[in-house]
C-alpha cells in the first residue's frame, strides 16, 4: 500500500473500534451503573480481582511481541524507539513494576487484598480476555497484532469513566492513580498512537495479507467486543 492507503485503512479500523466501543461497551449495564454511582461493591470487587491478571499479562505479552517482530523493528528504528519507550513506560511508570503495581492500592480501597487478585481463579470471560490479548501479542501476524491492539485507545475512555465515577464509591485520587496514568497514556498520541503507527508502516511493506475470518477491521472490532464481554461477565456473575 501507499502511505496514504495505509493511513486510510488504519483510520477505517480505528473508526470501527471507536464505533463498537460507543455502541456496545460505553452504554453497557456495568458502565451505566458505574457512572450513576449505583454499581454494587461486589461487582467492583469482582472486577478488580479478575482484571489484575489481564493488566499484568498483556504488558508482558507486549514485550514478547517486540522480540517476535524484532526484524521489522530493526528496519524502522523510529518505531523501535516508540515500542521500546511504550514497554518501558508500562513497567516503570510511576515506579519499578509499572502500571500493574498500582492495582493493589486500588484493590485495598475497594476492600480486596493483593493476594486475592494474584491468586484469583478467573471467571470465563476474564480468562478469555487474557488469553485472547496475550495470543494477539505472541501468536498472530504483524498486521493483525497491531490492528487488535489499536483498541488500546478505548482504555483511555474506560479509565476516564472509572476516574470520574469512583469518588462516588469513596475512592480517593491517590487510590486511583492507575486510572489517571492510563487515561493520560492511552489517549496520548505518542503512547496510544504507537500501535496505529506500526500498523501503517506494516501495511506499506506488504504485511497486510488477511487470513480467512480475520480481516483487519474484524481484528479491531472483536478486540473491543472481548472487552465488553468481560465487563458483561463481571456484571452478570456478581450481584
Amino acid at each position: 500500500m501507499t502511505p496514504q492507503e495505509a493511513k486510510q485503512k488504519a483510520e477505517t479500523i480505528r473508526k470501527v473500534i471507536l464505533d463498537t466501543y460507543h455502541r456496545e461497551v460505553e452504554p453497557s449495564p456495568f458502565f451505566t451503573d458505574l457512572r450513576a454511582g449505583t454499581l454494587s461493591r461486589d461487582r467492583l470487587q469482582g472486577w478488580i480481582r479478575n482484571w489484575y491478571s489481564f493488566a499484568l499479562e498483556v504488558n508482558t505479552g507486549m514485550a514478547t511481541a517486540y522480540h517476535q517482530f524484532v526484524g521489522f523493528f530493526k528496519r524502522h528504528p523510529d518505531l523501535e524507539n516508540r515500542i521500546a519507550q511504550k514497554i518501558g513506560e508500562e513497567f516503570t511508570t510511576p515506579a519499578i513494576g509499572g502500571h500493574a503495581r498500582m492495582l493493589p492500592i486500588l484493590g485495598k480501597a475497594l476492600g480486596v487484598k493483593a493476594e486475592e487478585m494474584i491468586e484469583c481463579e478467573l471467571i470465563p470471560e476474564a480468562r478469555g480476555l487474557v488469553d485472547f490479548f496475550v495470543r494477539a501479542w505472541i501468536d498472530i501476524p504483524l498486521a493483525e497484532c497491531y490492528a487488535v491492539h489499536m483498541e488500546e485507545e478505548i482504555f483511555g475512555f474506560i479509565s476516564r469513566d472509572f476516574r470520574q465515577s469512583l469518588p462516588k464509591y469513596g475512592v480517593t485520587d491517590d487510590d486511583m492513580k492507575y486510572f489517571r496514568v492510563h487515561e493520560e497514556a492511552d489517549l496520548d498520541e505518542a503512547h496510544g498512537g504507537t500501535n496505529q503507527a506500526i500498523l501503517e508502516v506494516a501495511l506499506q511493506e506488504g504485511y497486510g495479507n488477511e487470513r480467512a475470518g480475520w480481516p483487519l477491521e474484524y481484528c479491531g472490532k472483536i478486540a473491543v467486543q472481548m472487552i465488553g464481554n468481560f465487563y458483561d461477565g463481571v456484571y452478570r456473575r456478581f450481584a
